[in-house]
């Protein structure tokens, strides 16, 4: 989050969260067209906070910058959002770089 701890209030939601067990990554195509981007196939090996295992595969989109944008495969499907009370985008379908330089 961009704002400051202070102002971050807890709402009593449930959010996952776990351990991550495992990371092995591998070539998915060359680097192609403008962005020089390079795809790669990662597959994640976690542990929910309940300690069951868990794996999650995702097509990352490597920059030049160092930057980085994944997401999941097969998509996790949409949960439950108490804060919103609706349906929203699961927080694990999408990874994106945090550094100064990616934003």
């Amino acid at each position: 989050m961009s704002q400051p701890p202070d102002s971050a209030t807890d709402l009593g939601q449930k959010l996952p969260t776990g351990l991550v067990r495992g990371v092995s990554c591998g070539r998915a195509a060359t680097a192609t067209g403008a962005e020089r981007a390079e795809l790669t196939r990662c597959e994640v090996e976690w542990e929910t906070v309940t300690g069951v295992g868990r794996t999650t595969r995702y097509l990352v989109r490597l920059f030049p910058s160092g930057c980085f944008a994944a997401g999941a495969t097969p998509r996790f499907h949409q949960h439950r959002d108490p804060t919103i009370e609706s349906f929203s985008e699961h927080p694990l379908n999408a990874l994106v770089s945090v550094a100064r330089q990616c934003s």
